[in-house]
Formats: structure tokens, sequence, C-alpha cells
């Protein structure tokens, strides 16, 4: 069953489309790669909730097979770089060949530390292209079968980038959609974010399994009046409640000011938090003066 990024807004709030960069456009352009599809699993919740002052982050813990069947472990899908915060939903890695989603993250977001957020986004997004160019390729080669169930006409992967610049909040989404081109197959980049011109009191972004939970806070007059927290740990529980199959406990919770962010609740599997490092001004040594009389 395939997934929607839903956005959602509370109670009066006006919902309208972001702007993003002109290298994404460009992407949206011109980024239709022949490939042929891929392996992916998509037992997961991930809820984003953004105020101008704070967002929290939340998902749940359930890991399963490509055939959504249950594995016997619990994963932390929110993920530190720097001062971003990252969490993947959809195609995640392949033990045969080595790709790994996060991994390929990491490196790109990591890659240009002074860059911008929304250039650091398009990198990853230009790296996440390429990489899938290679390995669904192959997937197809060697699971027809499974691409032809589970991925072919599909959005199979979703990434979502939080974090505060310049005081300000911002949330980058990332969705990577298979399309039927002339040539063959190819891969739509689709993105949905939040930055600088978003409006909105609270404004959302659901991946993953989300049935049971959307339309919920405008359902729900006053839904937010206890906090982003809370919201977030509502619509988790909700999910998991109603989709206990795929989404299940424990839930984690990140809350990230312009000050810094901090786990709610986590469980052992969540690193802990790191300070992103700070540039400092180094403050040239004065030279000194040779005396006149010294020749």
């Amino acid at each position: 069953m395939e997934n929607n990024v839903a956005t959602n807004l509370s109670a009066g709030v006006r919902k309208r489309r972001i702007n993003v960069s002109q290298a994404v456009l460009e992407l949206l352009a011109i980024a239709v790669i022949l490939l042929t599809a891929s392996s992916g699993a998509r037992a997961t919740t991930i809820v984003v909730a953004r105020t101008a002052r704070e967002i929290v982050i939340g998902a749940d813990s359930k890991v399963t097979d490509t055939y959504g069947k249950e594995v016997n472990s619990q994963v932390c899908k929110i993920q530190q770089v720097g001062n971003l915060f990252i969490a993947v939903e959809g195609l995640l890695k392949d033990k045969a060949t080595g790709f790994n989603v996060p991994e390929i993250a990491v490196r790109s977001l990591q890659l240009k530390p002074d860059a911008t957020a929304a250039q650091k986004v398009d990198i990853l997004t230009g790296s996440l292209t390429s990489g899938l160019f290679v390995e669904l390729n192959r997937v197809k080669q060697h699971s027809e079968e499974e691409f032809h169930t589970k991925l072919e006409g599909q959005t199979f992967l979703r990434i979502v980038v939080v974090g505060f610049e310049n005081q300000l909040p911002v949330v980058f989404v990332r969705q990577f959609r298979m399309a039927y081109i002339a040539q063959g197959f190819g891969v739509m980049v689709i993105p949905d974010d939040c930055v600088n011109d978003c409006e909105g009191e609270v404004v959302t972004r659901f991946l993953g399994e989300t049935e049971a939970i959307e339309g919920l806070p405008e359902d729900n007059p006053g839904f937010w009046n206890d906090g982003l927290v809370a919201g977030v740990r509502r619509l988790l529980q909700t999910e998991i409640e109603a989709r206990s199959e795929y989404v299940g406990p424990p839930i984690d919770l990140l809350q990230i000011k312009a000050q810094g962010a901090r786990w709610i609740q986590k469980k052992p599997g969540c690193a802990e938090l790191k300070s992103p490092a700070r540039r400092l001004n180094r403050i040239p040594a004065r030279r000194h003066r040779r005396d006149s009389h010294n020749r």
C-alpha cells in the first residue's frame, strides 16, 4: 500500500505550496533518470510538527522486512547530522550491495559543513538520485517480482530533514517516486518543504503509515493546546493502535529549538545528542613593528 506524505495544519491554519530553491526546481524538471526499481519496507510512522519557535519530530520503533513481517529488533529512526536531524521511510538499505540510504544521507549532509541547510539538502538529493540509479537497476535484475509488486509506480522513499538556521525553523521533505518515461523507468524527486516563507501556526508533515491520523488535528479543535510534544505523541500513539502490525512502540520524541535540541523520550538505541561544532573567529596575532633603530 502506497503511503503519502501528508501536510496537516491545525484548525484555522492556511495551507499553501512552499517555494523551493531554483536548484530543486531544476531537479524536478530534469531528474527523471533511467533506472529500474528497488526493494523497500514501509513499517514506519514519522511525524513532524513545527511552529515559528519549535520543531518536534517523533517516530515509532518497529522494524519489518520487505513483505511486512515483523523483525525481532527495534531501530532509532531519528538521526543527528551536525545541526540537522533526519528521518527516513521506505527503501533503506541493501545488504547484498551495500547500498545504504542513512549512510548516504550522513555523508551528503556533512560534505560541505559551511553550506546552508537548503544547499545540504540539494547535495543529499543529488547523491541519493545517483545512488538509486545504480542500486535500482541491480534490484530489478535480481528481484523482478518484488519490483513489480512492491515498487512499480509507487513512492518508495521519503526523507525529512529538520533543524534551525539563523534562528528560524526549517523542514525539508523529499519524496522519490517511480515514474514511467518513454525510454523505461524513472524517478521523480518531489519536494514538500516548510522554510522561511512557510505560513501557519502549526504545520505538520506525516511520513509512512498515516491512514489513522490523516486530518486528526483538523477534526479536533484545540488539538495542539497542550503543545507540540503532546500532539505528536498522540498522533503516533493513534497510528500504533490502529496499525500495530506495521507500527509499534516505543515512541522516540525529539524537540528542537533555536537554542538547541533535546530528547523528550528515547529508547537506549537512540544516540545521545552532540553539540554542533562552532567555528571560532580567529584573531590574528599582532605584528610587532621593528624598532627603527634596529637595522
